[in-house]
């Protein structure tokens, strides 16, 4: 499951590398690009670049995407920001912008679930949950690092979607290990597979130990016939506050390691 770091030139993919079939992304692409063509889009652009200063140049779409994939991340998210805040304001293009420079990310969260369901279908998933996210972006909560948090919440709604255990609140140790695996008692299911694949990539990545793994998964994933919780903590020889704490702080390693390698790449 390695994938490479974020990049400001990752949040958008420009040219001839954009994809033009007939699936979803494909249509996309196309009814993008007949946006980019429209001249009535050049007064909508110009009126964002008079308005918010993280703008200011861009005559039109193709601007606004050379100047996210020129700029630095802090850049980019300030780029991205201005877009919500237009959006939120009634602009549908400038959503439909933020939603075209993040598409790529959105591919390639479709493409980490590879197997889960056919591959337009996977496509569909993430094109939705990305959509949704854009719309409902709280950017007064998090005005920082928005290209990393839309990624996230876009590849945990994905998981959620496929696992039937969607969640929306993101970043408490305790509620993230509830979202990222299943309760002890559910017994043997696909999220199981889930955290097993994402911590052995963890471990492969050099994000958390293969004992801190392991510890992880007898916690909140015991093996058939074998009780988690403190019961595993004491196979462990912790305590279960001790076990608690190493767990919640390996998981919070994961997440960000998680929010720093989904990448865009249409």
């Amino acid at each position: 499951m390695p994938i490479p770091a974020t990049t400001a030139q990752d949040v958008t993919c420009t040219g001839a590398r954009r994809r033009a079939d007939d699936s979803l992304v494909g249509r996309l692409n196309a009814e993008w690009a007949r946006l980019r063509a429209d001249p009535r889009t050049e007064s909508a652009v110009a009126h964002w670049a008079g308005r918010h200063p993280e703008l200011a140049g861009c005559l039109a779409l193709e601007d606004v995407e050379l100047a996210v994939a020129a700029a630095d991340a802090e850049q980019a998210d300030r780029i991205l920001l201005a877009l919500l805040r237009l959006a939120r304001a009634g602009d549908s293009l400038a959503g439909r912008t933020v939603l075209q420079l993040m598409l790529g990310k959105a591919v390639r969260i479709a493409m980490t679930r590879a197997g889960r369901d056919t591959k337009p279908a996977l496509e569909h998933t993430a094109v939705a949950a990305l959509w949704t996210i854009v719309a409902t972006y709280p950017i007064e909560r998090r005005p920082a690092k928005v290209a990393a948090n839309i990624a996230m919440e876009t590849l945990r709604a994905v998981t959620g979607e496929l696992t039937h255990q969607l969640s929306e609140t993101p970043t408490p140790p305790d509620i993230l290990a509830a979202d990222l695996v299943p309760p002890a008692a559910s017994g043997r299911t696909t999220a199981d597979h889930e955290l097993l694949n994402l911590l052995t990539w963890a471990v492969d990545e050099g994000t958390i130990t293969a004992a801190d793994a392991t510890l992880v998964l007898d916690i909140y994933s015991p093996a058939p016939g074998s009780e988690g919780g403190a019961a595993a903590a004491e196979r462990h020889g912790l305590s279960w506050p001790a076990a608690r704490q190493r767990a919640s702080r390996a998981i919070r390693k994961v997440a960000r390691q998680v929010r720093a390698d989904v990448p865009a790449a249409a």
